[in-house]
């Protein structure tokens, strides 16, 4: 039987931690030289290995961050006028300019997506929820941090079980761009109705479990906060600060 996560030495952290770590990482990188999004590469690949979360990263970088980051930096690199002028074919033109724009942009955009991986992979969201509530916030703040961040993952496992279904009843899926083109109606159709559907029964569990009723609240999940969790999230937070004020002096020079 496998482990879960949170026996790993990663998962065993507080969640909230985690987010201010990787937040602060996410900032620090936002200022940074573009190689500093090889280094947020690097601790995502590195965290994710040690909560066992590693080819799940892998694949969703590869699928979702390779081709973004392409698309970015090539719309950069043939968009931006300038000189010296690099390379032309016909009416592109590559420039000095549009070079650095796109190294730029796509470093920005890898550093900003892997930040979110790492939570996403890192994190447990009923946790890190759970956390939130203890520290006095109220529980339905926590519940559309909640349903928020699980729209999309409840969206592909929605769509996955109406294209199996729709396969099922003889609807050919995965064939050339016309034939995905014309099964994307009776997909799509279903896949509305039955979130629309969703959200409504939604509504219903949360009045019948006392969502709206005040007064003091008991779990069976309590999420410890313990001294080296405290120190990390200041050490964080206290090395990005230096950092910022290190930034702003050099630009200052």
């Amino acid at each position: 039987m496998p482990k879960s996560s949170d026996t790993t030495v990663i998962g065993a952290i507080n969640p909230f931690t985690k987010v201010v770590v990787a937040v602060c990482l996410i900032i620090a990188g936002l200022v940074s030289p573009p190689w500093f999004a090889l280094v947020v590469v690097l601790v995502g690949v590195v965290t994710a290995a040690l909560n066992r979360k590693l080819k799940g990263f892998l694949k969703l970088f590869a699928v979702a961050m390779v081709t973004m980051g392409l698309f970015i930096f090539v719309l950069n690199l043939i968009a931006r006028a300038g000189e010296p002028v690099l390379w032309r074919w016909h009416i592109l033109a590559i420039t000095q300019p549009g070079l650095d724009a796109a190294i730029g942009y796509t470093a920005r955009f890898l550093v900003i997506g892997v930040g979110v991986m790492i939570i996403m992979h890192t994190t447990d969201l009923h946790r890190f929820s759970r956390y939130l509530e203890q520290r006095g916030v109220s529980s339905k703040a926590t519940y559309v941090v909640q349903s928020t961040a699980l729209i999309l993952p409840q969206l592909v496992a929605r769509g996955a079980v109406i294209m199996d279904a729709q396969r099922a009843r003889g609807i050919e899926t995965d064939a050339n761009l016309g034939v995905r083109l014309k099964a994307l109606l009776p997909t799509a159709a279903p896949l509305i109705l039955s979130t629309l559907s969703g959200m409504a029964e939604r509504a219903v569990s949360l009045e019948a479990r006392g969502m709206t009723l005040t007064g003091p609240r008991t779990s069976l999940l309590s999420v410890r906060d313990t001294w080296g969790d405290k120190v990390a999230r200041w050490l964080a937070i206290a090395a990005l600060v230096a950092y910022l004020a290190w930034k702003v002096w050099q630009w200052a020079r």
